[in-house]
C-alpha cells in the first residue's frame, strides 16, 4: 500500500474530519475571546460558560481525532500521512489536560 495524504477508511476520515472540527472550535474560541476583551483569567465553563465549553470542545474534539486516529492505523491499516500526523498532537492535548488536571489538584506553589 502506498502513503497517501487523505485517508481512505472510515475511521481516518473522521479523525480527519474532528481535527478540522478542532481548528473551528480553535478559531470560534479565539473570537469569543477577543470579543470579551480577554478579561477572564481562566475560562471554565462556570465563569465563562460559552468561552469555556467551546474550548473544552475543541480539545476534546483533537483528543478524540488522535484515539480515532490510532484505531484507523490499528485496526483498519489506514496510511494516510494526514493521520499519522494529527496522531501526536492529539496525545499532545491528552497529557496537557492531564497536566493541567494534576496541577489544578496540588495547587500553586507557596
Amino acid at each position: 500500500m502506498k502513503n497517501r495524504l487523505l485517508p481512505q477508511t472510515s475511521k481516518g476520515k473522521w479523525s480527519v474530519s474532528l481535527f478540522a472540527a478542532f481548528l473551528v472550535l480553535g478559531i470560534a474560541a479565539n473570537r469569543i475571546s477577543s470579543t470579551i476583551g480577554n478579561s477572564i483569567e481562566y475560562p471554565n465553563p462556570i465563569n465563562s460558560p460559552l468561552l469555556g465549553s467551546v474550548i473544552y470542545l475543541a480539545f476534546t474534539a483533537a483528543i478524540l481525532a488522535s484515539l480515532m486516529g490510532i484505531l484507523a492505523v490499528k485496526k483498519d491499516q489506514e496510511r494516510s500521512i494526514l493521520v499519522f500526523l494529527l496522531i501526536p498532537i492529539g496525545l499532545f492535548f491528552l497529557v496537557a489536560i492531564v497536566g493541567f488536571m494534576i496541577a489544578n489538584l496540588i495547587g500553586p506553589p507557596d
